[in-house]
């Protein structure tokens, strides 16, 4: 070989590139584009169909609060009964030979008080027939109507009214007693992006809120009650459910001792064997069939 070719065969060539090669990169590209494009555009389309859907079911339960007539809550007021004012108190309306509203008769004085309602459950059960009680977290959007069917199913998917909806209803398992007399009444309600329904219940995983939220009211035809809660936990509904019977006091004192070493907030509340407690369940996304489980026992407000 001379030395030119030499030279020539150490030179660092660049073979130009493949036409179709080129082409063929160019439609992965577009192709990659594509579908980036086309996964936002039904993510967008998902999530404000869910807003859609979300705000149906605000706009109804909203409607549905606005129309029931309720009587102020008396936090603290022992057993169930609206305090009568004060004879002569300020603004306190003149009575006169029977009120019956005031409770108050100007010859025998102040009566004894009488309970009422939260709501007429007698009026609402015209429209909603399923109605066991009524769910309210102060300064909240928790403040529902509980239903109650012959399956922990139809409420899932149901309005109060019956309505076909994916909102659904808060609702007390099929199991329980609805005047809350079993041992353990369990209520389910979804947990919804927007913070309805038991979305709210979440934010019981910070000790923070709850310490600023430690009564839920629950209001039956029979009696209005305080949830004082005292332990929150997740479940895992493929393998156990919280119980509704228990064999014995200290079974339930054993379930009891649990869920306060699993719970997400400290409480100090003591349960004992003649305490009734209520479990408010809902969706969670830790793991699958996670469900997050807000207990509290009842006492009569």
């Amino acid at each position: 070989m001379n030395a030119n070719s030499d030279k020539s065969d150490n030179l660092d060539i660049k073979k130009p590139d493949d036409p179709k090669r080129k082409r063929l990169k160019i439609r992965i590209l577009y192709i990659l584009l594509g579908i980036c494009i086309t996964a936002a555009v039904v993510s967008a389309v998902g999530l404000g169909y869910e807003l859609y859907i979300s705000s149906q079911g605000q706009a109804y339960y909203a409607d549905l609060t606005s129309g029931i007539k309720t009587r102020p809550h008396n936090p603290g007021y022992s057993d169930n009964a609206q305090k009568p004012p004060t004879v002569g108190a300020p603004d306190a309306p003149a009575p006169d030979d029977s009120d019956e509203e005031t409770g108050v008769d100007v010859e025998t004085g102040p009566q004894e008080p009488v309970w009422a309602p939260y709501v007429d459950f007698n009026a609402l059960r015209q429209s909603l027939p399923g109605i066991s009680a009524w769910i309210r977290l102060e300064g909240s959007v928790l403040d529902y109507p509980v239903m109650q069917a012959p399956d922990n199913y139809y409420f899932l998917s149901h309005l109060p009214d019956g309505t076909k909806h994916r909102s659904g209803s808060v609702f007390l398992d099929y199991r329980n007693n609805a005047d809350f007399s079993d041992r353990n009444t369990l209520i389910y309600g979804h947990e919804s992006r927007s913070g309805d329904m038991f979305g709210i219940l979440k934010n019981y995983r910070k000790q923070s809120f709850y310490d600023e939220n430690t009564v839920i009211y629950l209001y039956s035809p029979e009696r209005d009650y305080e949830l004082v809660l005292f332990a929150g936990y997740l479940v895992d509904s493929g393998v156990e459910s919280p119980p509704i019977v228990f064999e014995d006091d200290a079974a339930f004192e054993a379930h009891i001792a649990a869920i306060k070493r699993r719970s997400f907030f400290k409480s100090d509340v003591e349960v004992s064997t003649e305490d009734r407690i209520v479990s408010l369940c809902t969706c969670a996304y830790d793991y699958p069939n996670a469900r997050l489980v807000i207990v509290g026992k009842l006492v009569y407000s």
